[in-house]
């Protein structure tokens, strides 16, 4: 039986035994049932589980945080409009929309093949644009999980994945100071980086 399965079992096993099944007591005893097969593992054998488990917890954590901040920044900035005000970065210049500005290779382009950025005003802090993400995850289950995480985060939507899987559309409220390749570089090397490790 897949262990994941097993320490299910285990948790509603804990919450029979104790007659309780709220949420606190489950979690209780499918953390439990997690420590039962981890000193059980000579007999089970060789598992990823008992790596993959706390991989996975440290996701959801630190998920569940980006989340909160990510919240608290489009929060403010709608309740408080102008206060993140401050003036372009050297060299950055408004763009009319419809022009791109970079491509994933770093190369300027004239037409919306790879990405945008349309800031709103010379002070605005909400620098929107989509930005094409070249991605590194190929199976459909992970480009599904990092564009639905990308998607529930606040200020960010998934536009549009292209034919051949390799570049993910993104549209980013705050791509700060106008920098799409440090956009790209964070969602590559943040929720990228830890979908892979969690699901490969």
């Amino acid at each position: 039986m897949n262990l994941f399965l097993l320490n299910i079992v285990l948790a509603g096993t804990w919450g029979m035994a104790t007659g309780v099944f709220t949420i606190p007591n489950l979690t209780a005893g499918f953390v439990l049932g997690y420590l039962i097969l981890r000193f059980s593992r000579p007999m089970l054998g060789a598992s990823s589980y008992f790596t993959k488990a706390p991989l996975a917890l440290r996701f959801v954590v630190r998920y569940i945080w980006e989340l909160f901040l990510a919240n608290l920044r489009v929060a403010y900035d709608v309740l408080v409009p102008g206060a993140w005000s401050r003036p372009h970065a050297a060299g950055m210049v408004p763009h009319r929309a419809g022009h791109a500005t970079a491509s994933p290779n770093g190369r300027s382009s004239s037409s919306f093949t790879d990405s945008m950025r349309a800031p709103l005003t010379a002070e605005s802090y909400v620098c929107p644009g989509v930005v094409a993400i070249p991605l590194d995850a190929h199976t459909d289950a992970e480009i599904t999980m990092l564009a639905n995480l990308i998607t529930l985060t606040p200020g960010s939507v998934c536009l549009d994945l292209s034919e051949d899987k390799r570049l993910l559309y993104v549209h980013a409220m705050y791509i700060d100071g106008g920098d799409i390749e440090a956009y790209r570089r964070s969602v590559k090397e943040g929720l990228e980086r830890r979908v892979l490790e969690l699901l490969r």
